[in-house]
C-alpha cells in the first residue's frame, strides 16, 4: 500500500472513530436529559401527591376543632386539639402536625378599628412589648402602619413619606394585617426582633380578645395593668393544674386590686392555626391553615400559606 492510500485510510478510521465517539456522547447525552426530565416528572408527581396529603392533614384539624365544639365551650392545653400528630404514613408518605390557638396570643389587628387607633390596645401592645424587653416606639410604628390616616403619632413612628425614602420605595399598608410576616416593613422592626415577637402576636381578621387558658405569661402581663411578668408566670404555672371555665375565674385569679378589662378576657377561641409537615425521601414539604370555628359547624378556612 503506498504511502498516500495508507493516510487516507488512516484518516477514515480517525474520522469513523470520532463519529462513533460523536454518536456515543450524543446518545449518553440524551439519556442524560430523559432521566433529568423523569426525574423532574417524578418529584412533580411526588410534590402534587404531598400537598394532597397535606390539605388532608389540614382536614384532620378541621375535624379535631369541630368535635372540641361539640363536647366543650372552653379552650386550653389539656384538650385534644392541642395535642400534636404523631407522625403517620400515607401513601408512602411520613406526615405529622399540630394545631395552635391564636386568640392566645395579641391580635395585631386589635389596634385599629375602622381606620382609627384603638389607644387601649395601643397601650397593650406597648406593655407586651415592654415584657418582651423590645422598643416600646414599636408600638407606635405599628399603629401608623395600619391606620388610615398619614400623620405619625410620635418622632419614632413612621409613615408612608419615610418608606417612600427607602430602596426600594414603598407606602405604608394602611390597613389591617393578613400576615405578621408584613411587620418586617415597620420602621424599627428586624429579623431579630420580629422572631423573638413573633410566638406572642397574630394577625386575625376580626377583634377578638385573650384566651386566658392559651396565653403566655407575657401576653398576661400585657393585658392587666400593674401585673408583672413574674406575677403571670406564677399564674400560668397555677392554670396548668385547672384552667380558668370563666371569666370571672380569671378575674378572682389576679392579684388583689387588679383586674382584666372584661371585653378582653376569654376562655375558648374561634380562630386556630393548622400546620402539617409531610416527608418522603429528600422531599419534605409543609404548610399551614387559619381557621374561623364558629358553633359546632365545620371550621371555616381564612386562608392557607405553603412553607
Amino acid at each position: 500500500m503506498t504511502p498516500a492510500r495508507q493516510h487516507q485510510t488512516g484518516a477514515a478510521v480517525i474520522v469513523a472513530m470520532l463519529v462513533v465517539a460523536l454518536a456515543a456522547m450524543t446518545a449518553s447525552s440524551f439519556m442524560f436529559r430523559t432521566q433529568v426530565e423523569w426525574r423532574r416528572m417524578e418529584n412533580l408527581v411526588d410534590v402534587g401527591q404531598a400537598r394532597w396529603a397535606l390539605r388532608g392533614g389540614q382536614e384532620w384539624g378541621a375535624s379535631v376543632l369541630r368535635d372540641d365544639a361539640a363536647n366543650s365551650n372552653v379552650d386550653h392545653p389539656d384538650e385534644a386539639w392541642a395535642t400534636r400528630l404523631p407522625p403517620v404514613e400515607t401513601e408512602g408518605y411520613r406526615l405529622w402536625g399540630w394545631i395552635e390557638d391564636q386568640e392566645g396570643r395579641f391580635n395585631l389587628n386589635n389596634l385599629v378599628t375602622d381606620g382609627a387607633v384603638d389607644t387601649d390596645q395601643q397601650a397593650m401592645f406597648t406593655r407586651l412589648l415592654k415584657a418582651l424587653r423590645l422598643p416600646e416606639s414599636l408600638a407606635a410604628s405599628v399603629v401608623d402602619w395600619l391606620d388610615a390616616d398619614h400623620v405619625p403619632l410620635g418622632e419614632d413612628s413612621a409613615e408612608s413619606p419615610h418608606y417612600d425614602g427607602r430602596l426600594p420605595p414603598y407606602r405604608a399598608a394602611n390597613r389591617t394585617l393578613i400576615s405578621v410576616n408584613e411587620l418586617r416593613q415597620v420602621k424599627g422592626m428586624d429579623d431579630k426582633t420580629l422572631d423573638r415577637l413573633r410566638p406572642f402576636v397574630t394577625a386575625l381578621p376580626s377583634h377578638t380578645g385573650i384566651n386566658v387558658n392559651t396565653a403566655r405569661a407575657e401576653v398576661l402581663a400585657a393585658l392587666v395593668v400593674g401585673l408583672d411578668v413574674d406575677a403571670a408566670y406564677a399564674m400560668v404555672a397555677r392554670r396548668d393544674h385547672g384552667y380558668y371555665r370563666h371569666a370571672q375565674d380569671f378575674q378572682l385569679a389576679l392579684p388583689q386590686g387588679l383586674n382584666a378589662p372584661a371585653d378582653m378576657v376569654a376562655v375558648s377561641s374561634q380562630y386556630f392555626l393548622v400546620h402539617a409537615r409531610i416527608r418522603r425521601d429528600r422531599l419534605v414539604l409543609g404548610n399551614q391553615a387559619l381557621y374561623r370555628r364558629q358553633g359546632t359547624s365545620f371550621p371555616t378556612l381564612i386562608w392557607r400559606m405553603d412553607i
